[in-house]
C-alpha cells in the first residue's frame, strides 16, 4: 500500500514537469523577424516583415544572397496580416526578436498607431524593448528594404544607430513600445517619435550592390522628431526644435554644437553631461513651470579669432552657450504652441504631481490652457577644459 502511494505521489510531482515543452518550436521551422513595418493598403493594414536568411548569416556558409528577406501581407488587423505572411513564407514568423517597428508616414497620419501598439503588447511572444520609428516621406516597407553596410542585418543597424545617436546627438531620441503606450494613455501628454528617411537611389536600396561600394547608392538617416496628437501624426520638428525638445525632456546625454563668437565664426562645444530640472510654483495663483538645464562641456574646436586663454573669455563663451540653449527651448515651445497646440513636454504631468487640484480643474481643456502656461527658461553651462591649446592659430594661419 505504501509502495503504491509513493508511486502515485511521484507521478503527481513529475506530471507538471513533463508539460514544459508542449509548445516548443524547432529553430529550423521558424522565420526570425527583426523588423516590422506597418503601412496603409486601402482600408487594410499592410505589414512588411524583415526576416533573417539563416544560410547567409551563418559563419562560413554565406553565399551571394542577401542576409535578410522581406515578406508582405495585407489584412484588416495587424495580427491577421502577420499570420497571413505564411502564404508566402516557408516558415512560421517568430516575433520574439523584433528590433524595430516602423510606421509609414501616411499610416501614422490617417490610421493612428494605437491599435498596432496595443496588439503587439498583448502578444506574449513579443518583447516591448524594440524601438519605434516613423518613415518620413516614404513607406515602412521601403525603409526595411534597404541593405546597410557594417551591419549585415538592417534592423539591427537601425536599432544600434538610434541607440548610439540618442546618446551622443541631441536631435534624436529613443522610444520603446511600452513607453509609447504610456505617453498615449497619459492625459495631457502627446508622444514624439524619431523619424527615419531613405536618401538616394531607392531602386538599388535592396540590391547587394548597395553594400558593395564605398558610398552606397541608398542610405538611411534619422530625420527629426515627429509630433503626435494622442496616436496620430500631426507634424515634424526640425533639427533645432528637436534639440530644444530633448533639452526640455532631459533626453540629452551628450552632444556637440556650435556657439557663435562675438566677432563672427564659431566655437564648437562638446557637451559631456547634461541634466534638466523641472520645477513648478504658484505665481499669482497660477502654476509656473521653471526649466533649468545644467551642462558640463569642453571646447572642441575654435573657428574664429576669439582668444580663449583667459577666464573672461571662458565666461563669455559660457554665457553665449547658455543663451543658445535657452533660445532652442523657447523656440520649440513657441512652435509647438502656435502650430501643433499639444503638450509634448509633460508640463501637465509636472503640474499634476505638484498641484493635482489645479491640474484636475484644467484637465479637460489642457491643450488650450497649455497655450498660455507660464514657462521660464534657464541654462547653466560650465566649460571645464579648453583642450591642449590655449588660443586658436586661425588668425596667424590666414596672414
Amino acid at each position: 500500500m505504501m509502495k503504491c502511494l509513493r508511486v502515485m505521489l511521484s507521478i503527481i510531482v513529475i506530471l507538471p514537469l513533463l508539460s514544459g515543452c508542449w509548445d516548443r518550436q524547432e529553430l529550423n521551422q521558424l522565420g526570425i523577424m527583426l523588423g516590422l513595418g506597418v503601412d496603409r493598403d486601402g482600408d487594410q493594414i499592410r505589414v512588411s516583415a524583415q526576416v533573417v536568411v539563416p544560410r547567409e548569416v551563418a559563419k562560413g556558409q554565406g553565399g551571394n544572397g542577401t542576409p535578410v528577406t522581406q515578406y508582405q501581407a495585407s489584412a484588416r488587423t495587424l495580427l491577421e496580416a502577420i499570420q497571413k505572411l505564411t502564404q508566402t513564407s516557408p516558415r512560421a514568423i517568430f516575433m520574439a526578436h523584433i528590433r524595430v517597428l516602423v510606421f509609414g508616414e501616411e499610416f501614422a497620419r490617417k490610421n493612428g498607431i494605437y491599435d498596432v501598439i496595443e496588439a503587439l503588447l498583448r502578444e506574449p511572444d513579443v518583447r516591448p524593448d524594440y524601438y519605434v520609428m516613423i518613415a518620413r516621406k516614404t513607406t515602412a516597407s521601403n525603409i526595411l528594404n534597404v541593405l546597410t553596410p557594417l551591419e549585415n542585418l538592417p534592423s539591427e543597424k537601425l536599432f544600434n544607430a538610434l541607440d548610439i545617436s540618442a546618446k551622443s546627438w541631441a536631435p534624436t531620441t529613443t522610444v520603446t513600445s511600452d513607453k509609447l503606450m504610456q505617453y498615449i494613455l497619459t492625459p495631457s501628454m502627446s508622444p514624439v517619435i524619431t523619424g527615419i528617411e531613405l536618401v538616394g537611389d531607392q531602386e538599388k536600396s535592396g540590391e547587394t550592390k548597395n553594400v558593395q561600394s564605398i558610398e552606397p547608392p541608398a542610405t538611411l538617416q534619422f530625420a527629426g522628431l515627429s509630433v503626435f496628437q494622442k496616436d496620430k501624426l500631426i507634424g515634424w520638428l526640425n533639427q533645432d526644435n528637436s534639440k530644444g525638445y530633448n533639452y526640455i525632456r532631459d533626453n540629452v546625454k551628450s552632444t556637440i554644437g556650435p556657439t557663435k563668437c562675438p566677432k563672427g565664426g564659431y566655437v564648437t562645444l562638446k557637451t559631456l553631461r547634461t541634466s534638466t530640472d523641472h520645477k513648478v510654483k504658484l505665481v499669482r495663483g497660477e502654476p509656473q513651470i521653471s526649466l533649468k538645464v545644467n551642462t558640463v562641456s569642453v571646447i572642441g574646436s575654435v573657428d574664429c579669432e576669439m582668444e580663449i586663454g583667459s577666464m573672461e573669455a571662458i565666461k563669455q563663451l559660457e554665457q553665449l552657450a547658455q543663451d543658445r540653449i535657452v533660445e532652442l527651448m523657447k523656440g520649440t515651445v513657441s512652435l509647438v504652441r502656435s502650430k501643433y497646440k499639444v503638450d509634448i513636454f509633460g508640463f501637465g504631468q509636472d503640474i499634476y504631481h505638484k498641484y493635482p487640484k489645479i491640474y484636475k480643474r484644467e484637465e479637460k481643456n489642457w491643450d488650450k490652457y497649455f497655450q498660455n502656461l507660464d514657462v521660464t527658461y534657464e541654462a547653466n553651462v560650465q566649460i571645464r577644459r579648453i583642450g591642449t591649446l590655449d588660443n586658436s592659430f586661425n588668425k596667424k594661419a590666414k596672414e
